[in-house]
């Protein structure tokens, strides 16, 4: 199983790994610089993201319509990574929310990470979907990794938290799928592109394994927050 993984990983489109990478470097430089600014600086930072991140959607839709392959079962940014972008102008106004950290920490960061390593695009796809796909992903780890920063750590309540607003997350987009005939977060088909799915069985079952998946990530990243927490009190 670990060397079918591996091979899926290898097996990446070109495209995937090259803009993984610019992505995958920006966004620790960004992390940097951030981590040394000030807390009106880093406010600049946040809110100018956010603005980057509308800037982004807008253009894909404007893309996606000038090409004419744009469509209601496709192009709407109903996709958990995506819908975790569209959140961080709202997390720029209200930084000091703790369930917007809480989403941004476990379902934003887990979402993003996988998109990195897998993807459900080809190496086919027209140059800014890519695009669009690792500049959203991208901006989202960024997020998360300063929230980190700014000290925030999860508890217990944000973990089951989390799994609630991700368990209805899920349930409002089977319904928006069942309503358009759609397929986003892949709750009824398996995704394109090379991706985990493939060593998976056929519906419902990868989408079964691929909920388990994401509640074993949210556990290892709440179990890592307590060795974190439990390092830094014995060195208080």
């Amino acid at each position: 199983m670990i060397n079918d993984i591996i091979n899926i990983v290898i097996s990446l489109p070109s495209q995937h790994v090259i803009y993984g990478m610019i992505s995958t470097v920006l966004c620790i430089a960004v992390a940097w610089v951030y981590g040394y600014c000030t807390d009106r600086v880093k406010l600049i930072i946040i809110q100018t993201i956010g603005y980057l991140v509308i800037f982004n959607e807008v253009v894909f839709q404007i893309y996606m319509v000038y090409y004419d392959i744009w469509s209601l079962a496709t192009s709407l940014p109903m996709e958990m990574c995506y819908i975790s972008a569209l959140l961080i102008p709202v997390y720029a106004r209200y930084q000091e929310n703790r369930e917007l950290k809480n989403w941004f920490f476990f379902a934003g960061f887990g979402g993003s990470l996988f998109a990195f390593v897998n993807t459900n695009l080809s190496e086919m796809e027209h140059i800014y979907v890519s695009i669009h796909y690792f500049f959203a992903h991208g901006l989202v780890i960024f997020v998360m990794i300063s929230i980190v920063l700014d000290g925030y750590l999860p508890q217990w309540k944000d973990y089951f938290n989390a799994i609630k607003w991700t368990s209805m997350l899920v349930v409002a987009i089977i319904i928006v799928n069942f309503l358009l005939g759609s397929n986003y977060m892949f709750t009824f088909e398996k995704p394109e592109g090379v991706n985990f799915t493939l060593l998976m069985p056929e519906w419902p079952y990868y989408f079964l394994i691929m909920l388990l998946i994401g509640i074993v990530f949210y556990t290892i990243m709440m179990v890592v927050t307590i060795v974190v927490k439990n390092k830094n009190k014995l060195y208080s």
